[in-house]
């Protein structure tokens, strides 16, 4: 059997690793000629940090996770307001918490790829044609592979759902915020940050600042805006800067390949038509404010794969995999609408109730 997986990000890696464990022929897409940069920090818990149990990859994960003793809010001098303990999500998930940056998680997913799985970068599905035989898939780089199954991994602006499930504006919901992340080096801005994740919170727009396991600065910013900027950097800079603190220090070092994208959400009643599915940010994103994104992509990817194995047949198979993993991307996606009205609030009295919340945690 064999099956092309669009997407070679944490969905896609972690579906090609477990349908190659199942004796699929996998060969896996990505648009991209390199690997993405470095990212955001990001969590994997619960199930997903299950699942990279199984997959033998703690130990590796464990040289460059950074766990985060807490999240510390601040004010526009940087002075602390107050202090949530990141440790104790970890207790209540019994130390089943990975935190590190995208870029790290899926560099190990890909050195984990058993060599038979082929990647073939600079590459992504452009057709289509599902009829009686094996799915014929067009490649943009002139290539047609015949397969027996096609699995669309490639994230939020998926090129595979748009061709087989149709155009974004049916099931894509914009949140209207936007999002940038990059890393940067400032040994000084660095040392200032200590070991907690800080953020800054003011009307419209978010940043927050931790330091990587190798001593850079991850910086995250959130900022209203309801489309996607043809210039993200100009962009970034314009909406966040005066914000206080070391933000116009940090939005100095914005790369002009930054990595800008929308907070929305994909709604879709079912996530397979013929012997197309989807995995991932592509069949159902919760935000990227909603904090599980990289929990339901590992534990989706391995879903997808036991629940084929365990099927009488592929329909079978993809119709359990939506039905065990929906009641999770269920409560994600609620966990993204109420984030979305929080992180960057438009009137007084949300603001005062959203930084009342971290208040009720106490000073540092």
């Amino acid at each position: 059997m064999r099956v092309l997986v669009c997407g070679a990000g944490v969905a896609g890696l972690t579906t090609a690793w477990w349908l190659d464990r199942q004796g699929w022929e996998v060969l896996l897409t990505e648009r991209d000629q390199h690997p993405r940069g470095p990212g955001h920090l990001l969590d994997v818990g619960g199930a997903g940090y299950d699942v990279l149990d199984r997959m033998g990859l703690l130990p590796a994960l464990a040289r460059t996770r950074r766990p985060i003793p807490a999240i510390e809010y601040v004010d526009e001098d940087g002075a602390t307001l107050a202090t949530v303990s990141y440790l104790a999500a970890a207790t209540l998930l019994d130390g089943r918490l990975l935190t590190i940056m995208r870029g790290d998680l899926e560099a190990a997913l890909a050195a984990a790829l058993p060599d038979r799985v082929r990647l073939r970068r600079g590459s992504e599905v452009v057709g289509v044609e599902d009829g009686d035989g094996p799915v014929r898939v067009t490649l943009s780089d002139g290539r047609v592979e015949e397969v027996d199954l096609l699995v669309g991994a490639d994230g939020l602006e998926s090129s595979v759902r748009r061709l087989v499930f149709g155009p974004d504006r049916l099931y894509v919901r914009a949140l209207g915020q936007q999002t940038g992340a990059f890393v940067f080096t400032d040994d000084e801005l660095a040392a200032r940050l200590g070991p907690n994740l800080k953020v800054l919170s003011l009307a419209d727009r978010q940043a927050g600042f931790s330091r990587t396991c190798d001593g850079r600065v991850a910086a995250f910013f959130v900022h209203r805006g309801d489309r996607s900027p043809a210039d993200p950097m100009a962009e970034l800079r314009q909406r966040c800067a005066g914000m206080g603190w070391i933000v116009d220090r940090a939005l100095g070092h914005c790369p002009t390949g930054l990595a800008h994208h929308p907070v929305a959400q994909v709604e879709l009643a079912g996530w397979h038509v013929g012997r197309t599915v989807l995995v991932g940010d592509a069949a159902a994103a919760g935000s990227a404010l909603a904090g599980h994104g990289a929990s339901v992509a590992v534990f989706g990817g391995y879903r997808l794969a036991e629940s084929l194995r365990r099927a009488v047949d592929r329909r079978a198979g993809v119709i359990a995999y939506q039905q065990g993993l929906m009641p999770a991307v269920d409560l994600v996606q609620r966990t993204g609408r109420r984030a979305a009205g929080w992180v960057a609030p438009t009137t007084r009295w949300q603001i005062t109730i959203r930084d009342s919340v971290p208040a009720l945690a106490g000073p540092a």
